[in-house]
């Protein structure tokens, strides 16, 4: 009796804390990746000073995980892990009109490229999840730290290719492919 009473106090405790955690209310400092939505230069919000040397763009583009891995069970398994871009440290040079629409490319660009790898990671993490509960391997800091690390190298091999987005021909082979390889993990995106 004791152990079935201990029993649905841990099933109460797991449901209470998602739904505490889907309650919160969103953080407009953070955008999240979308299908639909591509950046503007209003998404940028860390404005540039007068006389400043800074050119192009920089965006600040954070991957992370909410909740715990019974998250990663459930229907909204994709919502524990997320991609969004830091509004408040990303910048956008806009003095020179004709380079602006061009550094958005490439941010959204990079912005895309994560994408895959948080997929990738939304995909191992779940499909691991029972075995990451039961006995703590795969570790999902450890996961998490190699998608990192494999989507920030693809994007220096993107940013090498392309210039920056500069050169056009490289920059449609690589736009294809990302959008290849994103619906090929459409199962692991989140909704809009």
């Amino acid at each position: 009796m004791l152990r079935f009473l201990c029993f649905c106090l841990l099933g109460l405790l797991l449901l209470a804390v998602p739904a505490r955690a889907q309650n919160a209310p969103a953080d407009t400092d953070f955008l999240p990746w979308s299908a639909t939505r591509r950046l503007t230069a209003a998404d940028f919000r860390m404005q540039l000073r007068a006389n400043t040397n800074m050119r192009g763009s920089s965006a600040s583009f954070v991957l992370g995980m909410d909740g715990n891995a019974y998250d990663l069970l459930g229907k909204r398994g994709n919502n524990a892990v997320y991609n969004r871009m830091f509004r408040p440290a990303s910048w956008l040079d806009t003095t020179e009109v004709a380079e602006v629409s061009r550094s958005i490319c490439y941010q959204q660009t990079l912005f895309d490229i994560q994408e895959i790898y948080v997929r990738r990671l939304r995909q191992e993490a779940r499909a691991n999840a029972r075995k990451i509960i039961l006995i703590g391997k795969p570790n999902l800091t450890e996961l998490s730290a190699r998608h990192v690390k494999e989507a920030q190298q693809r994007q220096v091999d993107y940013t090498e290719e392309t210039a920056y987005g500069t050169i056009s021909q490289p920059q449609a082979v690589w736009e294809q492919q990302i959008l290849t390889e994103l619906q090929a993990r459409h199962a692991f995106q989140t909704a809009d």
